[in-house]
């Protein structure tokens, strides 16, 4: 495939604003299907006649395969695709008015999915004693809990269901003095619901949890390997989901005696740090020899299959 000239991309997309008013990367992508998403990126982002609108809240991801490497989520590529709008600087009126309903969008998205995270913990809940419902917590983090979920269909990798859009991340905490016989129950149940709502065409939603014992938890605070951190930064950045709400309160107010919310705050300016001269390598880089190490700069492996 020859290489896309940057300024010809530049001079397409600008066509396209003029016609159709200021688009998202994603809509850019899907109306130019023959330029690679990164030379569209690149036109985009280098030229001097187009306004651009960010739209999404940054939060922290550790990158497992690239040496448990800090970085921002969204990636660059789903920065680009799902929360950056573009426009001509005669569409400023137009631009604000996408704009916020672009994110009343993501949010409404996120709230769907957060009700039906509520109505997951709500069954599970239905089989439990009160007493047992008050030794335990659970929270959602991740996307949802920035309200940037998104509901492009994507590929199950286990199970190769398709499924809409982001994941629902569930975290149980319990109190030590249940017995193991309740958390396995707790599993179990878990398990039959997250299958029911992958596979029933009403939902196809994946759903990923983990139950773990409130001393685990504290341990984690200890920041020192990749578990450590992973766990430690879901919880920094969690919303409360159901249970007792004092047990999760004792969660956050434990991230701040250990001064764990401070080490994670240290690595998200590092991975801001590393965002903007990601961006700048590639920019510079051409599209067409582009490396896999650069290019794990534009998205998380993870994404490969969405992307590609």
């Amino acid at each position: 495939m020859p290489v896309p000239n940057i300024a010809e991309v530049e001079s397409h997309v600008i066509a396209l604003l003029n016609l159709h008013g200021p688009l998202i990367g994603k809509q850019l992508s899907d109306k130019l299907p023959e330029i690679p998403k990164l030379a569209l990126w690149q036109a985009c982002y280098q030229s001097r006649a187009l306004q651009v609108s960010h739209f999404a809240s940054y939060y922290l991801r550790f990158d497992i395969t690239r040496e448990d490497q800090v970085r921002l989520s969204p990636s660059i590529l789903r920065d680009f695709l799902s929360f950056s709008l573009f426009g001509l600087p005669g569409q400023r009126d137009q631009m604000i008015e996408r704009q916020g309903t672009l994110s009343n969008t993501h949010r409404e998205i996120s709230r769907e999915k957060i009700a039906l995270a509520q109505q997951v913990m709500k069954s599970l809940f239905l089989d439990l004693p009160r007493e047992i419902r008050s030794s335990m917590c659970a929270f959602i983090a991740g996307d949802l809990a920035y309200f940037l979920a998104h509901n492009e269909p994507r590929e199950h990798l286990v199970s190769g269901e398709m499924v809409k859009g982001s994941d629902i991340d569930i975290v149980i905490i319990l109190n030590d003095d249940l017995p193991d016989t309740i958390q396995r129950k707790i599993d179990a149940d878990m398990i039959a619901l997250k299958n029911y709502y992958l596979r029933h065409p009403q939902y196809r939603h994946e759903i990923d949890f983990i139950t773990k014992r409130q001393s685990t938890m504290l341990k984690q605070f200890h920041y020192t390997d990749i578990h450590d951190k992973i766990a430690s930064k879901i919880a920094y950045e969690s919303m409360f989901l159901g249970g007792s709400l004092t047990l999760y309160m004792e969660v956050r107010d434990a991230m701040v005696a250990t001064g764990v919310d401070r080490l994670i705050e240290a690595d998200f300016e590092h991975a801001l740090k590393d965002r903007k001269h990601a961006m700048q390598t590639l920019l510079q880089v051409s599209s067409d020899d582009i490396d896999d190490e650069t290019r794990s700069l534009f998205y998380f492996s993870q994404e490969r299959v969405e992307f590609t």
